[in-house]
């Protein structure tokens, strides 16, 4: 199937449509009848950070986390975010609502529905998408110039035309803040022991064969020399882990489906613009296939879907192959301090037109919106300003502790990064580890880790820099518990990313239609449920074209229907 490279589209989720109490206020109740200006003489350029001439009421609905402390004295909605915000930008932050963070998903759908919705919002993709559905929030574009700061900006501008795409409507307009996702932070490559591959004078392996024929001698050749037939080829899911999904996927298969141009649980937009499900496509059927002689064959864990942690194999040193994102050099870390494992990360399996295609997460999952009702939007613009300008000195200053965590009291809060940011940080180690750089060439002041990670690999890593075996790290630094893991994610799982080149792939949709609120539950656990018979050899892969005329027939059809009518519009 022909993909065509698009960006998710998210659909409004169905809504309770009656009107609620204490949910905001509505277009009939507008108590604040005219912005309230800058100080006299603000330049442009101090506009994101600068302090209103008279005090700026802004009305939040408030997700609190119960397990949250709270230091005496303060509250949810009176605590030192919220005062250094009055104190330094004369901005008043009011909560029309606090809900517990458990169901402040459900305050805010019903408050939507409902119309009576807060000035300033941290909503979701399905929530961002109903406001738009409903017409219930006003263009930010016209305050993004003058009151983004410069790092602000970037981290926007980092998510290219993906992220460009989610944000703006129909008319081309800027409508929410966005917080970027990493992009490569769920997308999966081949960890693989280099230990054992050396041991038994095996190469990395790029195709399915060779991948096939490494896991078998992984399998039969005792690579971990204890005499015992123990060791597993490839890890796969566990018992409460997936065998494919729409986010971080670790210990899944979805680079074995991605090598066959398969994208389980992806809508597919065809260059003719209609949208396919990738789980019932004859790709994923030559993949499950391919997968089921895999396990047949014992080059997959046996006990794939049984296990209650995959990690026990992982780190008990059993496990060849699994697959996961840059950051498994965490999930590796004890064994890798501990000299017991050299694990290593590629692109693997290639397809057989030699590309390495990865499905890519949504380019955001999170949206400040201000609604149309907000007098003062630009005020959301400051407050996201004021958290990413600060929220590292705060640690320092010991405001941010264990009681007064940002991400509990912040308002609005959301974790802001380069959307880039492993890619570049992979890079920029490379090239400082290498001596084209120095630090002196890094403007820190937009990388939140990079100078920690600078100062920490030259501890670290001993040469010859480019070479990452087990005896080239100072495994016995004092900082190495701290530091190495990360390192290690970043130059030994990031180097693909940065090194190597691949197709991204974009699912074409991430909402929900009416028939997917009532169905989508059974569609997903007869597919979950079917996959796993087939590759486990419980079913025959003529199973899947059952599966196939029961999706299409059981609500599958209809759910497609409304997606492209949803998205020709």
């Amino acid at each position: 199937m022909k993909q065509k490279q698009i960006i998710a589209l998210v659909s409004a989720t169905a809504l309770v449509a009656t009107a609620l109490a204490g949910c905001g206020k509505t277009s009939e109740e507008n108590t604040q009848k005219t912005a309230v200006g800058e100080a006299e003489g603000t330049a442009k350029e101090d506009l994101p950070f600068s302090k209103y001439a008279d005090t700026v009421k802004v009305h939040l609905g408030g997700s609190m986390n119960p397990n949250a402390k709270i230091p005496d004295g303060m509250s949810y909605e009176d605590n030192s975010y919220t005062r250094l915000l009055k104190k330094d930008l004369n901005i008043d932050v009011v909560y029309d609502w606090v809900a517990s963070s458990s169901d402040f998903d459900e305050k805010m759908n019903l408050c939507i529905g409902s119309g009576a919705i807060p000035d300033l919002m941290n909503v979701n993709a399905a929530q961002y998408r109903a406001l738009l559905k409903y017409d219930l929030i006003q263009p930010l574009d016209q305050y993004f110039d003058d009151y983004a700061s410069d790092t602000l900006k970037g981290y926007v501008e980092s998510g290219g035309d993906e992220l460009q795409k989610c944000i703006t409507n129909d008319k081309g307009e800027m409508m929410a803040i966005p917080a970027p996702s990493m992009m490569v932070g769920e997308m999966n490559e081949m960890w693989i022991r280099q230990d054992w591959l050396d041991k038994l004078g095996l190469e990395v392996p790029r195709t399915w064969d060779e991948m096939a024929a490494v896991a078998e001698a992984f399998v039969t050749q005792d690579p971990d020399g204890n005499g015992e037939a123990d060791t597993i080829g490839i890890l796969g899911p566990g018992n409460s882990d997936h065998m494919n999904a729409t986010g971080a996927n670790q210990f899944g298969l979805d680079p074995l489906f991605s090598s066959f141009q398969s994208y389980p649980q992806y809508w597919l937009q065809d260059e003719d613009g209609t949208v396919k499900y990738g789980s019932i496509q004859p790709e994923t059927k030559t993949a499950l296939e391919k997968i089921q002689k895999l396990y047949k064959d014992k080059l997959i864990d046996p006990e794939m879907l049984v296990r209650n942690d995959c990690k026990e194999p992982l780190l008990a040193g059993k496990v060849g192959i699994f697959f996961g994102a840059w950051w498994s050099g965490y999930t590796v870390a004890d064994a890798t301090l501990a000299g017991e494992a050299d694990w290593r990360a590629y692109f693997t399996p290639l397809a057989e037109d030699g590309n390495y295609y990865a499905h890519m997460p949504n380019p955001t999952s999170k949206y400040v919106v201000a609604s149309k009702n907000c007098k003062n939007p630009e005020a959301a613009f400051k407050i996201v300003n004021y958290l990413i300008a600060n929220q590292q000195q705060w640690v320092a200053d010991g405001i941010t502790s264990t009681e007064m965590v940002t991400s509990d009291f912040y308002p609005l809060y959301n974790g802001y990064d380069n959307a880039d940011e492993i890619e570049v940080s992979t890079e920029t180690l490379e090239k400082y580890l290498a001596g084209e750089i120095t630090m002196d060439d890094v403007d820190f002041s937009k990388h939140n880790l990079l100078k920690n990670d600078m100062e920490a690999v030259k501890k670290l890593k001993k040469e010859p820099y480019d070479d990452f075996s087990l005896d080239k790290w100072n495994l016995d630094s004092d900082i190495a518990k701290t530091n190495l893991p990360r390192l290690v994610s970043l130059l030994v799982g990031g180097a693909s990313y940065v090194n190597d080149k691949y197709v991204p792939v974009y699912n074409a949709y991430n909402g929900q239609t009416e028939t997917m609120e009532a169905k989508w539950a059974n569609l997903k656990k007869m597919e979950e449920e079917t996959f796993a018979k087939i590759i486990t050899g419980k079913a025959d892969i003529s199973e899947f074209d059952t599966f196939v005329k029961n999706w299409k027939s059981q609500g599958g059809d209809q759910i497609l229907k409304e997606i492209n009518d949803e998205l020709s519009k």
